[in-house]
């Protein structure tokens, strides 16, 4: 799957960032997660999505803070770490990869954890992520429009 059919599937709210992001010609990462933990929730199994450089968290996403995160980043290598951990749950799921970001590239790394307390569908066993960039030159302006099919054509 390419980065641009990824971009397609995001949720608005990060689509709407991504795009003031490109617009002012930003280099760094945006961390989506697609928690849909709620709020109110009783859970003590609750994760927190990060992305850190050399140990340090440069950005996170919680149950209480779901909109997308950009983390602005200097052009170059960078040696960034994916992390989901669960204090309560004593599970914690990480990767490293090393990436070089020209500047104006956007690096997004979309998130679906594991959801402990799902009742509306079943949850994966395992957590799962997208990591891409996405370079200036890259079109995506039809991936913020509502696509819809073209009409069928009839034969004469």
């Amino acid at each position: 799957m390419s980065t641009l059919d990824e971009v397609r599937r995001m949720p608005w709210r990060a689509r709407r960032r991504l795009r003031r992001i490109r617009k002012r010609g930003r280099t760094g990462v945006l961390l989506i997660a697609e928690i849909r933990e709620p709020v109110r929730s009783f859970t003590d199994r609750a994760g927190v999505v990060s992305v850190r450089e050399n140990g340090l968290e440069i950005c996170f996403r919680t149950r209480s803070a779901k909109a997308p995160k950009f983390a602005e980043l200097a052009p170059g290598l960078h040696d960034l770490e994916f992390r989901v951990s669960r204090p309560r749950a004593s599970g914690t799921s990480s990767f490293r990869r090393a990436v070089a970001l020209r500047e104006g590239d956007v690096l997004v790394a979309l998130c679906d954890p594991v959801q402990p307390n799902t009742f509306y569908r079943k949850s994966r066993t395992a957590d799962s992520w997208f990591v891409g960039i996405l370079s200036p030159g890259e079109d995506v302006s039809d991936s913020f429009k509502t696509r819809r099919p073209a009409p069928p054509t009839v034969a004469p």
